[in-house]
């Protein structure tokens, strides 16, 4: 691995770990920088602010389950991958910052939720605006879901959330697509 994405890395563990101790939005680029032991400009080297550090952590860690997972569990395996490191996503998603991560997860999400459109779809036309809103809506959905469930702490185990994390979300996809495509 390359030295700037060992510093990159480095960075970003540091961020999580001091967010087990303190809320996101008291945690500054000075406290990172020193518990890190490199200097800002080599923060600001590979981050134009925290909340860029935060969001190449949910890039780097989502585009790595939906790179290794083109199946069906996307969606679980997503929940699962942020319950098991629930600290750090709680301080995340229920901070000051949390719309810019909403934001950022929603577009993640919806990546996954258009594979999954496509994949329902198959050799079927439909238009790209009745696309877009199906996916849209079944986002939001699913970002509200999580949101709310870390704002409830993610007292909850994935497994306990089997029917509507996938299951549910998959069942009634594919539902509004027949649908769609019998009017």
């Amino acid at each position: 691995m390359a030295k700037p994405e060992l510093t990159k890395l480095l960075i970003a563990q540091t961020l999580k770990e001091l967010m087990i101790r303190t809320p996101l939005d008291k945690i500054s680029v000075r406290d990172i920088v020193e518990a890190c032991g490199i200097n800002r400009k080599t923060f600001y080297y590979h981050f134009h602010d925290k909340q860029a550090l935060i969001c190449w952590i949910f890039d780097s860690e989502f585009a790595s389950l939906t790179d290794l997972n083109k199946d069906n569990t996307v969606i679980d395996d997503l929940v699962e991958h942020l319950y098991q490191n629930k600290d750090f996503y709680i301080a995340a998603l229920t901070s000051d910052v949390q719309n810019n991560l909403r934001e950022h997860l929603f577009k993640i999400a919806y990546d996954i939720i258009m594979m999954k459109i496509s994949s329902i779809i198959g050799a079927r036309k439909m238009a790209s605006g009745d696309m877009h809103m199906i996916a849209s809506y079944f986002t939001n959905a699913t970002i509200g879901c999580i949101t709310q469930w870390a704002k409830e702490g993610m007292k909850t185990p994935p497994d306990e959330y089997d029917f509507l994390f996938y299951p549910m979300t998959e069942e009634c996809l594919e539902f509004v697509i027949e649908k769609y495509f019998k009017k």
